[in-house]
């Protein structure tokens, strides 16, 4: 599952940052990839990894580029527009309602990772890390779907008493990154904005009510 690969053939100037190339590495050398059976059409598109087997153990994380596909639909665009296409990819699946996370060039080119929620499920739509490696550190403390979460300032022991976290994933990023599981993400999420909020400071919020306009 060469990520990298998969971007190339996109029209974006976002670079896969190395930590999560070494995150699909691991994905792959333990095993966790898998192509939907019946799949038409380039079976490389439709990869998808997990962080673990088990659907029950957190983070509920689907890794796959397929959503990128689509993401003019989430926009309520007949066609992707350039500005979307060139800072906007999709990357992953949060839970099953379709919501997704995605990577996202701000206007200083910085390169964000972000939740746009399904808006059939959740409205979740803001930046959930300013960086790979902070979004790792996300990943570790073990909430489920991120677009259920409705206080980042919680353990997800305290929303769930029995809750699984994935903990050969955290030992992997401890021995890999140096990082340390924290407690919650209070320290990470900084504000939870939602699809089409007007009243928020969220930059990737705002950026796409400008995008639903166009």
């Amino acid at each position: 599952m060469d990520l990298k690969k998969e971007f190339e053939k996109l029209p974006c100037d976002i670079n896969v940052p190395e930590e999560i190339e070494r995150l699909y590495q691991w994905i792959e050398q333990n095993g966790l990839i898998e192509t939907p059976k019946g799949m038409v059409g380039d079976p490389t598109i439709y990869n998808y990894g997990r962080i673990s087997p088990d659907y029950e153990i957190n983070p509920d994380i689907t890794f796959t580029t397929s959503g990128q596909k689509g993401i003019n639909y989430w926009f309520d665009l007949e066609e992707i527009t350039d500005e979307i296409s060139s800072r906007l990819v999709s990357f992953a699946e949060s839970g099953f309602d379709g919501s997704q996370l995605a990577f996202w060039l701000d206007d200083n080119k910085e390169l964000r990772v972000v939740h746009m929620g399904s808006g059939s499920g959740s409205m979740l739509c803001c930046v959930i890390a300013n960086n790979a490696k902070e979004f790792l550190s996300l990943l570790s403390i073990g909430y489920g779907q991120l677009g259920d979460v409705y206080d980042f300032s919680s353990s997800p022991e305290e929303m769930d008493k029995h809750v699984k976290i994935n903990h050969s994933f955290v030992d992997w990023l401890d021995g890999s990154f140096g990082i340390k599981r924290p407690r919650d993400a209070s320290g990470i999420i900084k504000e939870k904005a939602k699809i089409g909020d007007e009243n928020t400071k969220d930059l990737f919020c705002l950026w796409c009510n400008k995008q639903f306009e166009n």
